[in-house]
């Protein structure tokens, strides 16, 4: 999977989708979560109606519940889009591998899909990616926890990680990204993961949803002595840091790890600020959304994006990602 990184400011998106295309009132199917589990999505709509109207493009949103029901009722979603003549579709996979069992995309070849945020893994059928470098993101998450260990001048220090289900193919490479700097340490014995659970298997939870973080943090202090406590968190996103937080908050710990997060929500902006939480991932989601808006423009004008970006030979655009501490408020 290669990815290479190359920044696009909003305001020059913005400039170019207030330009509306000749090719104007074409009909763009959006199939986006729901936001009952991850808040974002709620953001994710209203930007993407602001671009495709911005494009004059006729634009239906079709929403599902992030769940096992939801990825079936969205994969009927996509059908009826596609069979009631959308030819332009822009998803954010709920269970990518329900896109793929439908084959959906493979009868219809002609329809141009847009992955937004989510990569659509092994279906060569992806017209475009519009999303972030989603193992920059483990990066970066890594990177700071390793910057406070090493200005501790501590000789080691243990750490802990909740990453997300696998029904999301972004969460493994979360999980990767931070593995490529974090294994020499652990494999050093610099940073120890007590639970020994130190593989996307073992640390994936079973949902994006607060519980589930709750459920897998409780799990990690199984394996700690009575009132001992990881020095470090690697939280994927910031659900899963809340659900950190109540199960450490609920085994009677006042002082938090040095735990992580991602997508730069107002709890984990709350957490930050009171010092539960040492940082979050902003993933910019309006220069996600006007890339994503950009993209499906030249589709239409079929005239593509120029980009050397690719994810499995598939052309993707990457949002920037701002790292976000308790200096950012």
């Amino acid at each position: 999977m290669k990815k290479v990184l190359v920044f696009l400011t909003s305001v020059v998106l913005l400039a170019i989708a207030c330009t509306k295309d000749p090719h104007t009132n074409q009909k763009v199917a959006v199939l986006l979560p729901d936001a009952s589990i991850v808040g974002r999505w709620a953001t994710d709509r209203q930007n993407l109606e602001t671009v495709m109207n911005q494009y004059g493009f006729n634009a239906a949103f079709f929403i599902a519940p992030e769940n096992e029901e939801g990825a079936l009722e969205q994969v009927e979603q996509l059908k009826n889009a596609i069979r009631g003549g959308y030819k332009y579709i822009v998803i954010t996979a709920i269970d990518y591998t329900k896109i793929n069992e439908s084959k959906l995309l493979e009868q219809y070849p002609n329809v141009k899909v847009v992955c937004h945020d989510r990569f659509i893994l092994d279906n060569p059928h992806i017209a475009f990616i519009s999303s972030t470098d989603t193992k920059e993101i483990g990066r970066t998450q890594a990177l700071f926890l390793l910057n406070h260990f090493h200005s501790t001048g501590a000789a080691s220090m243990t750490l802990e990680f909740l990453e997300g289900p696998e029904t999301d193919i972004n969460a493994k490479d979360y999980f990767e990204g931070a593995m490529e700097l974090l294994k020499k340490y652990i494999d050093g014995g610099q940073i120890v993961v007590k639970s020994g659970k130190a593989t996307y298997s073992q640390v994936k939870a079973d949902s994006w949803e607060i519980e589930d973080g709750k459920k897998a943090m409780k799990d990690r202090l199984s394996h700690y002595a009575a009132g001992e406590r990881p020095d470090m968190v690697l939280a994927a996103n910031d659900n899963l840091a809340q659900g950190a937080i109540e199960a450490l908050t609920e085994a009677g710990f006042t002082d938090m790890p040095i735990l992580t997060g991602q997508d730069n929500t107002a709890m984990a902006q709350a957490n930050i600020r009171n010092h539960k939480q040492a940082m979050t991932i902003d993933k910019n989601l309006k220069d996600m959304a006007y890339n994503t808006g950009l993209i499906v423009n030249s589709l239409i004008s079929n005239s593509p994006v120029q980009t050397s970006q690719s994810i499995s030979s598939i052309p993707v655009l990457y949002s920037k990602i701002t790292m976000m501490t308790i200096d950012s408020y």
